[in-house]
């Protein structure tokens, strides 16, 4: 009996000892990131680059931060009216990851766009009018967007884009510094990116906008035609 006795705890300690040699694991092995939302192909992929990426950065960052190593994470992108199918969230999701791991919130009244490469390049993206006129609506003042984009956002009439202060990037080094400016997070060190182009619209140039002014129903003159706003 003192023999199995024997044997069962050399057996336990065998065990043990497998389970300290499986515990380092391979940088990466244990992070779950689960996406859910109304998807495309290419935004599926765009955050499985956001992932890769926000851990390189990190690790430049803050070697001792495994936290995109080793947590399960969950990122919904809430169904809109428009199946999201572009590539146009990599930075905005290689961001929201940062902001977890760091555990330090992203600049208020700040909204970006722009795909990412594993390089941490900045490309361009489309629907710049839409996305400049959806800032507005929602009262975000500062908008972050892709060099490369420049063009096409100063084609938008000024009293679109009154009120907002648009930077234009080609690096994320430059979108990490303005969305954490002021938050307490890691510096980092010179850009890796062009200079920054920093477009400022004064909110005076604002124009009543079809479509986005509230108009106040009142009866006209008998002696005046009526007037409705043309869509």
């Amino acid at each position: 009996g003192g023999s199995m006795n024997g044997d069962f705890s050399e057996e336990d300690k065998q065990h043990e000892d497998e389970k300290k040699e499986e515990k380092p694991r391979a940088p990466g092995s244990g992070a779950r990131l689960k996406v859910t939302g109304k998807l495309g192909k290419v935004m599926g992929e765009s955050s499985e680059i956001a992932l890769t990426y926000a851990r390189m950065f990190l690790k430049e960052l803050n070697p001792g931060n495994t936290f995109l190593d080793e947590a399960s994470m969950h990122m919904n992108m809430p169904e809109g009216a428009v199946p999201k199918d572009g590539p146009s969230a990599g930075v905005t999701m290689t961001s929201s990851l940062l902001s977890l791991a760091l555990n330090k919130p992203v600049t208020p009244n700040l909204a970006m766009t722009g795909e990412l490469t594993l390089t941490g390049k900045v490309l361009r993206v489309g629907g710049i009018k839409e996305k400049a006129i959806a800032a507005r609506r929602e009262n975000v003042g500062i908008i972050v967007l892709p060099l490369s984009n420049q063009a096409d956002y100063m084609e938008i009439k000024p009293h679109l884009r009154a009120g907002l202060t648009a930077h234009f990037v080609d690096h994320f080094d430059d979108v990490y510094n303005l969305a954490f400016e002021g938050s307490g997070a890691p510096a980092i060190g010179k850009s890796r990116g062009s200079a920054v182009v920093t477009v400022v619209t004064s909110a005076d140039e604002a124009a009543p906008v079809p479509g986005l002014t509230s108009w106040t129903l009142t009866e006209p003159p008998a002696d005046s035609p009526s007037q409705q706003p043309s869509l």
